[in-house]
């Protein structure tokens, strides 16, 4: 492999495989180099294949049917892909745990979903009726700015003159 395209897995990971499966064993460190190759190499081995797969299914995105009939069409045994299997549901598993764990504030408020969404219906009606108010509020002051000098609330009307197109000069009263 080259040294600047150098691809592996996080060396981490695989000891811990490995010290799972082989527990009182040792292994070297050339062995562990060898071991991570051979991982790359299945990986890589079983994409090509799941990649085919999934270009005669006309898409774009390999699916787990596509890895699991890679494994079928390369020969691997039964319990290759049930253990995809397994590995698919895990993940799936915890997915669902990291969405739930996102939602946990939700859930430690104590008060069901559908009280809450009543209550921030109430607090938005509430927020309108406010607007509403305050917009009331400001025409009434535009109006009290434009009423009469003696501050009672009647429109100020004098020098108001009503215009008739049909009447003359002399009939309005100035």
């Amino acid at each position: 492999m080259d040294e600047d395209n150098e691809v592996g897995l996080p060396q981490k990971g695989l000891n811990m495989i490995m010290k799972d499966a082989i527990p009182e064993m040792r292994i070297a460190n050339e062995s562990r180099e060898i071991f991570n190759n051979c991982c790359v190499e299945f990986i890589k081995h079983i994409s090509r294949e799941a990649q085919q797969i999934s270009g005669n299914d006309q898409r774009k995105t390999i699916y787990h049917e596509h890895v699991q009939k890679a494994l079928q069409n390369l020969k691997f045994p039964m319990d290759y892909i049930e253990a995809a299997d397994s590995v698919l549901d895990e993940c799936k598993e915890a997915a669902e745990k990291r969405l739930k764990r996102k939602n946990s504030r939700l859930d430690k408020c104590g008060i069901p979903e559908d009280q809450l969404y009543e209550l921030q219906q109430q607090l938005i009606q509430k927020a309108r009726e406010e607007q509403e108010a305050a917009a009331a509020a400001l025409a009434r002051g535009q109006t009290a700015a434009g009423s009469s000098q003696a501050g009672d609330n009647k429109p100020n009307v004098a020098g108001i003159v009503a215009f008739n197109p049909t009447a003359n000069e002399d009939d309005y009263d100035t």
